[in-house]
C-alpha cells in the first residue's frame, strides 16, 4: 500500500495517458508503436496502456536478451504479451554486443561490466528504432519518474524514445498501476532489474529501496521541501537523502538533450555587431 501522498487515481491516470498516446501517434502519422518488453513492471504497464490506446494490432513488442539475461525475464515478458494479445518477437543481441566489444578491443567475457551493459542497452534501442523506421512506428519509452530523476537509465539507450507515457509516475506508483491493470503478478512482485548481468537488481545497484527513493524525490520535487529538511519531515537519514540527491545532481546531463554554448554565441554575435557598428561610424 502506498503512503497517502503517493496515491494516484489510476482511472484518471489511465485516461490521461491513453489520450496522450492516441494524440502522439496521430500527430506523427505513425502506424503504431514498438516497445522493448523486458519482463519488468514499467514496460508491462506502458505496453498495457498503449494497447488500450491503439488496440493490440498496432502495438509490437521486442524482447532483446543476450546470453547473460535472466531466463525468467523472457517468461514474464511473454506472459505480458500473451495477456495483452500483442505481437512478441525475440532477438538475441549477444552477437551484436560481441561485435561492438570486439571492435573496441574487448572480449565479451572479460569486458568491464558497466560499459558492456550500456552497449547492450544502446543496441536494444538501435533495434527498436530500426523497427520503428521500417514500419512507421513510434518508439515508446518505459522510464518512470524515479529512474528519470536519479538518472537510472542509459543515455541514448533506454533513455531514448519518441514518447514517455509513464514518466510522470514514480516506480512505486507504477507497481500499483500494474495491479490496477490486472497484469501478471510477476511484474508486480519481481524486484526491478535492468537485467544487464547475472543477479542484477536496481535496488542492489543503487543501495537504496525505491520506497525510500520515491519519498525523497516526492518531498523535494513535488512538495518543494529543501533536501536538508527532508530528514526531519520524512524520518529518512541525511546520508540517504544526500545519496539520492547526489544521484540526481550527477545525472543532470542525461535529462538535458542538447548541451551547447548557444548563449555564448548569441553574446559574441551581439558584441561583434557592436564592434562593427562603432568602427563604421568612427
Amino acid at each position: 500500500m502506498l503512503p497517502p501522498y503517493l496515491r494516484v487515481d489510476y482511472r484518471l491516470a489511465e485516461r490521461v495517458i491513453v489520450d496522450f498516446i492516441k494524440e502522439s501517434v496521430e500527430e506523427a502519422g505513425a502506424e503504431g508503436v514498438v516497445i522493448g518488453l523486458s519482463g519488468g513492471g514499467d514496460s508491462a504497464v506502458a505496453a498495457a496502456l498503449t494497447v488500450k490506446a491503439l488496440g493490440p494490432g498496432r502495438v509490437r513488442t521486442l524482447f532483446l536478451p543476450d546470453r547473460e539475461s535472466d531466463k525468467l525475464s523472457q517468461v514474464i515478458a511473454y506472459k505480458v504479451a500473451d495477456r495483452l494479445g500483442i505481437r512478441f518477437d525475440v532477438i538475441d543481441i549477444t552477437g551484436v554486443v560481441t561485435e561492438f566489444l570486439s571492435a573496441l578491443g574487448y572480449d565479451y567475457r572479460t569486458a568491464p561490466r558497466i560499459p558492456k551493459g550500456n552497449i547492450k542497452v544502446r543496441s536494444r534501442m538501435t533495434l527498436l528504432y530500426s523497427v520503428a523506421n521500417f514500419e512507421n512506428r513510434l518508439v515508446v519509452g518505459t522510464s518512470d519518474r524515479s529512474e528519470w530523476l536519479i538518472g537510472y537509465f542509459t543515455k541514448w539507450g533506454d533513455g531514448a524514445a519518441d514518447i514517455y507515457p509513464i514518466i510522470g509516475l514514480y516506480k512505486t506508483q507504477v507497481r500499483e498501476f500494474a495491479k490496477y491493470l490486472d497484469l501478471p503478478i510477476e511484474v508486480v512482485t519481481r524486484p526491478s532489474t535492468p537485467d544487464l548481468w547475472p543477479g542484477h537488481t536496481a535496488e542492489g545497484e543503487l543501495g537504496v529501496t525505491y520506497d525510500v527513493i520515491d519519498e525523497v524525490l516526492y518531498r523535494v520535487f513535488d512538495e518543494g521541501v529543501l533536501p536538508d529538511v527532508v530528514p526531519k519531515v520524512a524520518g529518512i537519514s541525511k546520508d540517504v537523502v544526500d545519496r539520492v540527491m547526489e544521484l540526481h545532481r550527477r545525472s543532470e546531463h542525461k535529462r538535458v538533450p542538447l548541451r551547447a554554448p548557444f548563449r555564448s554565441f548569441i553574446q559574441l554575435r551581439r558584441e561583434g555587431v557592436a564592434v562593427r557598428g562603432s568602427r563604421y561610424t568612427s
